[in-house]
C-alpha cells in the first residue's frame, strides 16, 4: 500500500483515499509508516507538501497534498470520512476489523467505494487484510471471487516449482543439524530459511481458479508447466476475474522457520492461540466450529477432577449464576470466575414446576440466590450478579427480576462482533387485567460472540493443562456436578453452515467441504436439550459484564483474590498454576488444523 501510494504522487497523480478500521490505526500508520517514507524519499519529499499547521494549503496527518493530487486517510468507523470527495485511488487495510454498518449508511467499503463512481473503469482498488472467521470473513470472500493467485518458487534441489504449505513443515532434526524446514512436495528434500532469497526470486505468480471443467494448476509444477497456467491480471483465462493473491509467514525473509513452529506447538491445546496462529501466521481464515467437543469426552475429563461443589475456588473471586426458564422448570447453576478467563462450575440444581402455572419453581430460585459459599480463607461469599432468561414465561421472569437488583432480566439475540451484553430496554409488566404495575430493565445478550467463547473454554479443558498450567479461556468441570446428561446439554449446539442438515455428530470432512463464504449459525444438535448450555452462555456474559464494569485488570483482579480469600490463600496471578489437579495425567491432544486448501473449488 505504501509503494501504490509513493507510484501514485510519482507516476500517476490522483485523487486517493486510504481507510483504516480506527482512527488510532489510520494516525499511527501517517506517524510511523507513510510520513517517514515520504522523508526518506528524494523523489517524493519535493512533491508532498510538508504538514504545516499555519498554511491551509499544506498536508496535515491525515490529509496529504502532492501535484496533480491528494491523499485522504480516514478511518472506517466514521461515514463522515468516506463521504464528499470523489476518488480516483482507493486503498483499505484490514477489511475484516471493518463494521457491518456505520452510521446507517452500510458497509464502510461500499461507501469508499461509492466515491470512485466518477472515475468508472480508470478507477482502482487495493485491499488487504488478515483473515477474519469463516463465514464471516470478506477479504476471503474477496479473495475466493477473485482468480486466487499463489506464489510459486523453485525447489533449490530439483526446481519444481511449489506453493509453499504448512503441511510440509517438519519439525527440527538436530541429529541431522536442522532446525525446522520444508520439505519439497516433489524431492523430498529439506528447503531451509538459507534457501528463501532465491527462491523468492525466481517465482511466480500462479492463478488456481479456472472455469468449471478446465484442469487448475497443482500444488506444484514443473518449469516447463509454468508457462501453461501462468497469466497476467485480468488475461486470457484470467480475464473475467480480479486479482487475488495469498500469501503466510513461511514467505517472508524476517521469519524464520523455526520461530513458525514453535508458534504451531506453543498454540496446542490453546485455542486462543490457534486463533492467532491461523490469522496471522497462515493468513487463513479461523473456523470457531472446529472447537467444538464430544460430550463423551467432557464426562471423561471432568471424572479425573475433584471439586470444587459448593465452594469458591481460591483461584476465583466473582460468582455469577444464571436461570433458564422452561415449560417443566427453571434450570440454575453458580460460575466461580477468576483472572486468564478461569470459569468453575461450582453448583447447579433444576427446581421443577411450570413457571408460568404455579410458583414453586420461582421460590426455589428466589432461596437459592440467597446461597453462599465458603472460600478458601474460610468467610462465606454470596452471589455477584444472577440472570434469568426471560424467553419464557416473559411476565412471570420480568416480575422476578424487578423486585431483584441483582438479578437481571436476559434476552437472548444472535448477534456478533458487539459487546456480549448490550444496552437495556425498559419494559412493562402488566398484571392479569393489563394494565402496567411496574417495569424493569431487559438486557439483550450478543449470543454469537459467547457461545463461541464456551465452546472454546470446553475445547481447551478436554485438552488438559500444558506444561506451565491451564491456557487462557478453561471451563473447569468436576465429575461430581457433570453427568451424561448435562454434558449432553452443554454441547448440544454446533456452528454449522445452516444450509446443512444438523447432525449429532459432526464429520470434519464434511465441514471441511463448506464453501467459507457461507454464514456460521448455531444450531442444536437433533434430539437434544439446549438448556444447560444456554445457562452457561449467560453467566459466561454476566461474567464478561462484571469484569468489563469493575475494569478488572491483574492488579485488581489480585486484590479483589485477597478480599475473598485472603492473602495467604491467594495465588500468583503470574505463577499461573494449574488451577485444578488432575487425578490422572492428560497429555494435550495435538488438535487436526484444517488446511487452506479445503476452502478451494474441487
Amino acid at each position: 500500500m505504501e509503494n501504490w501510494f509513493a507510484f501514485v504522487v510519482d507516476q500517476a497523480p490522483g485523487p486517493m483515499m486510504v481507510v483504516f478500521p480506527t482512527l488510532d490505526e489510520a494516525t499511527k500508520f501517517n506517524r510511523v509508516k507513510l510520513q517517514t517514507m515520504i522523508d526518506a524519499s528524494k523523489r517524493l519529499k519535493h512533491k508532498v507538501k510538508p504538514v504545516s499547521s499555519r498554511d491551509e494549503s499544506g498536508s496535515t496527518i491525515s490529509f496529504k497534498r502532492f501535484a496533480g493530487g491528494f491523499c485522504q486517510i480516514v478511518n472506517a468507523g466514521s461515514s463522515k470520512g468516506l463521504q464528499m470527495l470523489s476518488i480516483k485511488y482507493l486503498a483499505m487495510d484490514e477489511v475484516t476489523g471493518y463494521a457491518n454498518d456505520v452510521d446507517g449508511r452500510g458497509s464502510p467499503r461500499d461507501q469508499a467505494r461509492a466515491r470512485q463512481k466518477q472515475y468508472g473503469d480508470m478507477a482502482k482498488e487495493f485491499q488487504c487484510s488478515t483473515p477474519g472467521d469463516v463465514g464471516y470473513c470478506v477479504v476471503t470472500a474477496d479473495f475466493l471471487a477473485g482468480d486466487q493467485r499463489y506464489y510459486y518458487v523453485p525447489c533449490p534441489h530439483c526446481s519444481v516449482f511449489q506453493v509453499l504449505t504448512f503441511e510440509q513443515m517438519r519439525g527440527p532434526a538436530h541429529a541431522i543439524g536442522l532446525d525446522a524446514h520444508l520439505r519439497c512436495l516433489s524431492c523430498d528434500g529439506a528447503i531451509v530459511d538459507g534457501h528463501k532469497t532465491d527462491m523468492l526470486a525466481g517465482g511466480k505468480w500462479i492463478a488456481r481458479r479456472v472455469d468449471d471443467g478446465e484442469t487448475a494448476p497443482g500444488l506444484f509444477l514443473k518449469a516447463e508447466e509454468i508457462a501453461k497456467f501462468e497469466c497476467p491480471p485480468c488475461e486470457g483465462r484470467c480475464r473475467d476475474w480480479q486479482p487475488s493473491y495469498h500469501l503466510w509467514a513461511a514467505y517472508s525473509k524476517n521469519e524464520r522457520f523455526d520461530d513458525i513452529w514453535k508458534g504451531w506447538m506453543d498454540a496446542q491445546g490453546d485455542t486462543s492461540k490457534i486463533r492467532t496462529f491461523s490469522q496471522q501466521t497462515l493468513a487463513e481464515p479461523y473456523d470457531p466450529g472446529v472447537d467444538a467437543v464430544d460430550w463423551e469426552k467432557i464426562v471423561d475429563m471432568a471424572r479425573g477432577f475433584a471439586g470444587p461443589v459448593r465452594e469458591v475456588p481460591r483461584e476465583a473471586g466473582l460468582l455469577v449464576s444464571a436461570a433458564d426458564v422452561q415449560g417443566y422448570g427453571i434450570k440454575w447453576a453458580v460460575y466461580a470466575i477468576g483472572p486468564r478467563s478461569q470459569r468453575w462450575l461450582i453448583d447447579r440444581e433444576i427446581f421443577e414446576g411450570p413457571p408460568d402455572k404455579v410458583d414453586d419453581a420461582w421460590i426455589a430460585l428466589a432461596d437459592a440466590l440467597e446461597r453462599k459459599y465458603p472460600a478458601a480463607g474460610g468467610t462465606l461469599k454470596g452471589l455477584d450478579l444472577s440472570g434469568v432468561d426471560t424467553g419464557f414465561a416473559t411476565q412471570r421472569a420480568y416480575r422476578f427480576c424487578a423486585a431483584r437488583p441483582q438479578v437481571m432480566a436476559l434476552d437472548g439475540r444472535h448477534v456478533q462482533k458487539t459487546s456480549w451484553i448490550g444496552t437495556p430496554t425498559v419494559q412493562k409488566i402488566k398484571d392479569q387485567f393489563g394494565r402496567v404495575i411496574a417495569k424493569t430493565a431487559l438486557y439483550p445478550v450478543h449470543l454469537y460472540d459467547v457461545k463461541t467463547e464456551v465452546v472454546a473454554s470446553l475445547a481447551n479443558f478436554v485438552d488438559g493443562p500444558a506444561a506451565n498450567g491451564w491456557p487462557r479461556n478453561v471451563l473447569h468441570l468436576s465429575g461430581d456436578l457433570v453427568d451424561e446428561d448435562f454434558a449432553k446439554e452443554l454441547t448440544a449446539e454446533r456452528l454449522v453452515d445452516p444450509d446443512e442438515e444438523v447432525r449429532s455428530s459432526v464429520n470434519r470432512r464434511a465441514r471441511n467441504l463448506v464453501s467459507p463464504k457461507a454464514k456460521r449459525e448455531w444450531k442444536k444438535v437433533g434430539g437434544r436439550q439446549n438448556d444447560w448450555f444456554d445457562v452457561t452462555v449467560y453467566a459466561f456474559a454476566l461474567g464478561w459484564y462484571l469484569e468489563t464494569k469493575r475494569h478488572l485488570t491483574a492488579e485488581k483482579w489480585a486484590d479483589l483474590l485477597v478480599e475473598v480469600h485472603g492473602r495467604q490463600n491467594t495465588p500468583d496471578l503470574f505463577d499461573a498454576p494449574d488451577v485444578m489437579t488432575p487425578a490422572k495425567t492428560t497429555a494435550p491432544t495435538k488438535r487436526e488444523r484444517r488446511p487452506w486448501g479445503a476452502y478451494k473449488r474441487t
